[in-house]
């Protein structure tokens, strides 16, 4: 796009006359921003920085070998992380950003790098450092983007010029300055910024964050920058970030933390804790509570505790569902309680209450039970046992008189699947019975009850 605005006449000069990065900055850059690798044969290890190959400790030969796990290459130097391969020949390296934070006359600059490295066994690295955006701002807010084409998100790497680009902040991302409001997986330590800046505490210690969101705000949210001066990096992450909300939501806790010099290294874990907290209506503006000694230790306390309870609740709620299901299922099945068919020590016996419906399901990890089977009309289901334990659980459908199913551990046959099926089968006629039973039972009483009325 070409500039249109006075402001982005001069910025687009200005962008065309920045320096190339430094030898400094490149050396940076490749030493410590990439793996440094060297894959680890039967044979030999192999160097994918400078591509030197020499015999070590080989895979699988050796407990030394295994211990081993990086090492020095003898012809550069680098400290190696060994990986065992047997027919890996290649490393690639890609889309990792890096970003470069000056001054250029009255504008902040953000400038982002895509560092690509290419590694095969045997030879030097290919290694490229392509500048992809450039982010001007001024004080007052507004800011200038001079970028490549990035036309499917940065992920997919840029393509083109440098050349202005849309900076409105749209609704959709994707589109307007989204899209370059790129993530830095690595800042350069030495960085220049603009007095008004370093007021309100941007510092080069500032890591996991996206510089734009950074510089939009630090200037007009003050709880940024009430938790740059802090030191509280990793929250600092999370108000740039998604969950925003939650930062306002816990700031009372938050700034116990800052009163006790506490550094929350782990935002994510510490603001689940503090739910976990809420949940059990502690107190969040005690540090007793806020500022925890051991934060993992003591989140996963409070996680345990908390499935306890969860499944107390579901107990409590299961006892409810069974005194309210159980006289339904004992008015339509009971004419069939008492079934039992025996083969030695098999025994194939009705379920008789909907509490055995969830002792089948539990026993058998089943669905028998979360499916309510027992409010089926047309089913009727059994528990086949070996000496009194539950080896598979059967629905008949006693409409066709037909096994459905019999499923034991994870609805998965047991080895006993061919005996019960046969045991069972042999005795429909006795299910069978029963309902005719019932059925000549109820008109008998039926007519006795219009006789008596005559």
């Amino acid at each position: 796009m070409r500039p249109k605005t006075k402001l982005q006449v001069q910025v687009f000069e200005l962008s065309r006359a920045l320096p190339k990065i430094t030898a400094e900055q490149k050396q940076w850059a490749l030493e410590k921003c990439l793996k440094h690798v060297a894959f680890r044969t039967k044979k030999a290890i192999s160097c994918l920085d400078c591509g030197h190959i020499w015999t070590g400790p080989s895979v699988n030969k050796t407990l030394l070998s295994r211990l081993h796990t990086s090492c020095n290459c003898p012809s550069c130097g680098v400290k190696l992380e060994i990986q065992d391969s047997r027919n890996k020949k290649k490393l690639d390296q890609r889309h990792h950003i890096i970003a470069i934070i000056d001054v250029v006359k009255e504008f902040q600059v953000t400038r982002f790098f895509e560092l690509n490295s290419h590694h095969k066994v045997g030879k030097k690295a290919c290694q490229y450092l392509t500048e992809v955006v450039q982010h001007w701002f001024v004080p007052n807010g507004k800011v200038t983007v001079v970028a490549r084409m990035a036309a499917f998100g940065y992920n997919s790497g840029f393509t083109g010029d440098l050349e202005i680009r849309p900076s409105n902040v749209s609704p959709n991302i994707g589109y307007g300055v989204d899209k370059y409001n790129i993530y830095a997986d690595s800042i350069y330590p030495k960085v220049k910024v603009l007095p008004i800046y370093k007021r309100n505490g941007f510092t080069a210690k500032i890591k996991r964050t996206y510089p734009y969101s950074l510089f939009m705000n630090i200037l007009t949210d003050s709880k940024v920058e009430t938790l740059i001066k802090s030191k509280q990096f990793d929250l600092l992450a999370t108000r740039l970030g998604s969950k925003k909300h939650l930062i306002d939501q816990y700031w009372n806790s938050i700034k116990i933390c800052i009163r006790q010099k506490y550094i929350i290294k782990d935002a994510g874990v510490w603001l689940d804790y503090l739910e976990l907290l809420r949940y059990f209506e502690r107190d969040l503006r005690s540090p007793k509570y806020t500022c925890p000694k051991n934060l993992h230790q003591a989140h996963n306390q409070l996680v345990t505790k908390k499935r306890l309870v969860q499944k107390l609740k579901e107990a409590d709620k299961m006892r409810q569902q069974i005194a309210t299901a159980e006289p339904i299922y004992k008015l339509e099945k009971e004419k069939f309680f008492g079934l039992r068919f025996s083969d030695g020590n098999l025994t194939i016996k009705v379920l008789e209450s909907v509490r055995e419906f969830m002792e089948e399901g539990d026993t058998h990890h089943h669905c028998i039970f979360t499916n309510k089977y027992y409010k089926n009309k047309y089913s009727l289901c059994f528990s086949a046992q070996i000496k009194g334990v539950s080896v598979e659980t059967i629905e008949v459908n006693i409409d066709s008189m037909k096994i459905i199913q019999s499923r034991g551990m994870q609805n998965k046959p047991s080895k006993f699947h061919d005996r019960i099926i046969e045991l069972l089968n042999a005795n429909l006629p006795l299910i069978k019975k029963r309902m005719v039973l019932k059925s000549s039972k109820n008109k008998i009483s039926k007519q006795q009850g219009l006789a008596s009325v005559a």
